[in-house]
């Protein structure tokens, strides 16, 4: 190999990244099913894949099925759903035969502009339709929400109150959506810190940006 080629081949490594990148248990604001994952988002110039699964909670009649009309909203624009794999295309239904089954299938669209950080996808249908809203499918952005709540989780509620902190100011005013949910775990640790004066200025704060698709928070902090 002489040097040119060498240099060409260090050149395009770097890109690669850009080209493919895979997600593995993508973080999110709300989801429809409790039982349905995201097992992984592959995210390539030719597409975006979603690998999901579903578990069955029903005794008897359990079935499950993906609209045609399936999409992604991404930055205000919709990219609707290409192709279906290893699950029905409703009306027809995979049927589970018992409780507990879990059935693993991918949902193809179309590919997304590289900056895209979050996203919804909606099944527009008529009965029992699956969303995800806020789904976040950056891998650094992933790297760091997990880092916070692991912190959050495992009562280190100093950290994770800093690195909710840090979160917020790092992507203020850039996706509203995540903004409120940084700061729903920002007020429930004060609140678990017992620094209920704290909480309160951080809520006022928070009901003065009313943050667009942030009504959950303000719903589940008063109750």
């Amino acid at each position: 190999m002489n040097k040119n080629t060498f240099f060409i081949i260090l050149f395009l490594l770097p890109g690669l990244h850009l080209i493919s990148q895979t997600i593995v248990a993508p973080n999110y604001i709300l989801k429809s099913h409790e039982t349905l994952d995201i097992v992984k988002v592959v995210r390539n110039e030719e597409g975006t894949i979603f690998q999901m699964s579903i578990r069955n909670e029903r005794n008897e009649g359990g079935s499950f099925c993906i609209d045609e009309n399936t999409e992604i909203i991404a930055n205000d624009k919709s990219y609707r759903i290409q192709r279906i794999e290893n699950i029905p295309e409703c009306p027809r239904t995979h049927k589970f035969e018992s409780i507990g089954d879990t059935l693993t299938f991918y949902l193809y669209f179309p590919p997304i502009p590289n900056n895209t950080k979050i996203i919804n996808i909606v099944e527009n249908c008529k009965d029992n339709c699956f969303r995800f809203v806020g789904l976040i499918i950056d891998e650094n952005l992933n790297i760091e929400m997990n880092l916070a709540f692991n912190y959050f989780e495992s009562g280190l509620l100093s950290q994770g109150l800093l690195s909710y902190k840090n979160l917020l100011k790092k992507y203020e005013n850039q996706e509203p959506a995540l903004e409120g949910l940084f700061y729903f775990y920002i007020i429930t640790i004060l609140r678990e810190m017992d620094h209920e004066e704290e909480a309160i200025k951080w809520l006022e704060q928070f009901q003065q940006q009313n943050l667009q698709g942030s009504q959950w928070v303000h719903d589940k902090l008063s109750n």
